[in-house]
């Protein structure tokens, strides 16, 4: 699901960084192009695309394998695909835009924003726009409600062979209303058909560390209640057209059906295509060459830059919001810290993780080497209630480790 992925696979993100090694344009890395090829056609990968950025150029970017195995289309540097959680990566910079915007601030209580009201039903004080940035707001994901929020494309091929299996894992048969604010209220409001008390963890918010994405979603859904219009529309104005991010949607366009990369189990069976009821927790359909430009203008911000964000936002973004002493309960040993929704992880690394059906990536900031790396797969390395497959995960780590060696 849309969430940081298994132990096994976050290990490959905990590897130290490569030495350094001279910078080369991309059509001047046949060494890494042949590499990475020889790994993805000795691999159960059908594709990929990796990409590798500064903070003023994209060092590396191409794609290797399939997109489509039956078409035998090959996955591109302009394949689009969904990319998981690392959409809550555009949470975070949306959030800061709205917090320059003057919408709220970080310590807003969401009730002062919000149609309806949150309450946590343990006795704890209120949510914060804070508490939700860093999984602290006591919101959990109930997977039988939350695990259920897709939906099919009227475009889904019906006789894709994981089609009637997707409909009983992970649609909701007969829903109506595909509304995020719809969603969020029926799930947090008390009355709302999804409203459980278990919705909530019992520790009070911030005390505890529980990965929400119905509390990104919500996140997400503030900024569509202060500015009047939809998240996609917010996160189009503000960050995918000024980056030039033409390609990168919230919903697959049917019309760009043709370089929309087939998602498969690890069998190789390819899912229907589908969307998110809560979209921006995990829905972000985009290519590593677009990518690349959003994840780019995030390493100058990083660097002390500014461009969608002033360089007082890009610092409000990646600071650690906790001191390395005073860290919320059960928070990740792996990346037990966080900035506004950007991951801070134990080996220095900034970004996030994203899996869904059929789908994994990676995209983090390295700040010793003042790069960026994306690794963008249509295919998952394990299934609902199944272990990550070994043969997966240390493919992907190889070619991550690959990656180590470009710098600028």
């Amino acid at each position: 699901m849309k969430q940081l992925l298994a132990p096994f696979l976050v290990a490959l993100l905990l590897l130290p960084a490569a030495g350094a090694a001279v910078a080369q344009a991309a059509d001047e890395r046949p060494a890494l192009t042949h590499k990475l090829a020889g790994l993805q056609a000795a691999s159960p990968l059908p594709g990929f695309a990796v990409a590798v950025v500064s903070s003023n150029a994209v060092l590396y970017q191409r794609g290797f394998g399939r997109a489509d195995l039956q078409a035998r289309r090959p996955y591109t540097e302009e394949t689009l695909q969904n990319v998981g959680s690392v959409s809550k990566t555009v949470i975070g910079v949306a959030i800061v835009k709205a917090i320059e915007l003057g919408y709220f601030g970080l310590d807003t209580e969401i009730n002062a924003i919000l149609p309806f009201q949150v309450r946590h039903p343990h006795g704890g004080g209120p949510i914060t726009v804070r508490h939700l940035v860093t999984h602290t707001s006591s919101i959990v994901d109930d997977e039988e409600i939350y695990g259920h929020s897709y939906y099919l494309l009227p475009d889904a091929d019906t006789g894709a062979a994981l089609y009637q299996q997707f409909r009983r894992d992970f649609t909701l048969p007969g829903r109506k209303d595909l509304s995020l604010g719809g969603f969020l209220r029926n799930y947090l409001a008390v009355g709302g058909r999804s409203y459980r008390k278990t919705n909530f963890a019992r520790e009070a918010p911030g005390l505890a560390y529980h990965y929400s994405n119905i509390g990104a979603a919500l996140a997400a859904y503030l900024i569509e209640v202060k500015s009047g219009q939809s998240f996609e529309a917010f996160t189009r104005k503000h960050i995918f057209e000024p980056l030039q991010m033409r390609s990168t949607s919230w919903r697959a366009d049917p019309s760009q059906a043709k370089r929309q990369a087939i998602a498969y189990n690890r069998r190789h069976q390819a899912y229907p295509r589908y969307a998110l009821v809560t979209y921006p927790d995990g829905g972000l359909t985009t290519s590593a060459a677009d990518l690349a430009r959003f994840l780019m203008a995030m390493v100058k911000g990083y660097k002390g830059g500014e461009g969608v964000l002033s360089k007082a936002g890009f610092t409000l973004l990646f600071d650690p919001a906790f001191a390395p002493d005073a860290l919320p309960s059960a928070s990740p040993a792996g990346e037990p810290n966080s900035g506004v929704f950007w991951r801070i992880r134990r080996n220095g690394l900034v970004g996030h993780t994203g899996s869904d059906p059929g789908v994994t990536a990676f995209m983090f900031i390295d700040p010793a080497s003042g790069t960026g790396r994306i690794l963008m797969t249509n295919i998952e390395a394990g299934g609902r209630g199944e272990q990550d497959d070994p043969k997966i995960v240390g493919q992907l780590r190889e070619v991550w480790k690959a990656l180590a060696d470009v710098r600028p």
